[in-house]
């Protein structure tokens, strides 16, 4: 693997000995912990995924009503922006209760 596609960081092996990426060119070494350029065609071996920078979601169930609460505080918020500065219309506050309603539906059919 190339230096350049860890992630900052993460843990690697580069000529015998265990780094960790801390930044785009630098690695420290972790029993030392002295810092080292990584030549850019040095191969290395990943040791983990600790670094990745995308974070993995637990499973978590949130309740319908919470869902639907948090959704109509929004929709409140979005209406009264739209009549404090007078780009409601009757079309468009139609089409919003619309998709309103719509998403209410589909979230008490998937409950």
């Amino acid at each position: 693997m190339k230096f350049k596609l860890l992630s900052i960081g993460q843990k690697f092996k580069f000529q015998d000995e265990v780094y960790v990426k801390t930044s785009p060119i630098v690695a420290s070494n972790v029993a030392t912990g002295h810092n080292k350029m990584i030549p850019r065609y040095a191969v290395l071996t990943l040791l983990d995924n600790s670094g990745d920078e995308e974070k993995v979601l637990a499973n978590e169930l949130i309740a319908t009503k919470d869902v639907l609460n948090n959704f109509n505080t929004f929709y409140e918020q979005c209406i009264k922006t739209l009549e404090d500065n007078n780009v409601l219309v009757p079309i468009i506050k139609d089409e919003l209760d619309k998709a309103r309603d719509d998403f209410t539906q589909q979230l008490m059919k998937n409950t």
